[in-house]
């Protein structure tokens, strides 16, 4: 079996430092659980470009992006063991090297807890599905539908915020944290 790995929001918290760096530029009070929807810029009055912005200057720097659970690297090291791991992020490639630094820091390195770190565009938002992966664990609530229809694939719904009005049916199953992500792959 094929895993993608998403960086953001499944294994870094991006959304943490998005808003420290939104609300110290425009005077605002977010907070991650106010990020209820994943094009959330647009009910901040923020443009794509403008909010794109925030995030391409957290990528060049990613050291001070909190991780979100340090059961991870262990329980990633045991899956590639057995499956084909790689880590499947919409990061351009122009930012590898930072993530690779702060993946490392992490004690997720590539040949043990993943094969290969494939970055991408963020747009469309289901790019990722152009990418052959029979499991995905990823956050993005853009997947789910096409997921759905594709019987041979499946998502482990990284549980956040902005995807809380997602419902989990079939080939699609909801998971709060790496522990969750490690069961339910030894369950299918």
């Amino acid at each position: 079996m094929k895993i993608a790995i998403d960086i953001d929001g499944v294994l870094l918290d991006i959304i943490v430092t998005y808003c420290e760096i939104f609300n110290k530029r425009y005077g605002t009070n977010h907070q991650k659980k106010d990020v209820t929807k994943w094009d959330f810029f647009k009910d901040w009055n923020v443009d794509e470009d403008t909010a794109f912005k925030i995030f391409y200057e957290i990528y060049a720097d990613s050291m001070n992006i909190p991780f979100i659970d340090e059961n991870a690297p262990e329980i990633m090291k045991k899956l590639n063991e057995v499956y084909d791991m790689d880590i499947l992020s919409a990061r351009i490639p122009e930012y590898r090297s930072s993530i690779k630094k702060k993946l490392d820091f992490h004690n997720i390195r590539e040949s043990i807890q993943y094969s290969e770190l494939i970055l991408l565009h963020h747009r469309p938002y289901d790019i990722k599905l152009k990418q052959s992966y029979d499991l995905y664990v990823d956050d993005n609530p853009s997947l789910v539908e096409p997921i759905k229809k594709l019987k041979n694939r499946t998502l482990l719904l990284f549980n956040q915020p902005w995807n809380q009005d997602i419902i989990c049916e079939n080939n699609i199953y909801r998971v709060h944290n790496w522990k969750e992500v490690h069961q339910k792959i030894n369950e299918l």
